[in-house]
């Protein structure tokens, strides 16, 4: 099964804003685009680790 990576998808982020009504941040992107989001979630969350070391 191939995947499009030009297929569009919805990605929705969700926060409890410090306690106040939920916000939710929806975007319709590429798959392309949300692998080159996940990377550089990746990325950041091993800057993370290595700065709390």
């Amino acid at each position: 099964m191939d995947i499009d990576p030009d297929e569009i998808v919805t990605v929705e982020l969700r926060w409890d804003n410090g306690g106040w009504l939920p916000e939710t941040y929806s975007r319709d992107i590429t798959r392309r685009q949300l692998g080159d989001l996940l990377l550089q979630i990746d990325d950041m969350a091993g800057e993370t680790e290595e700065s709390a070391a």
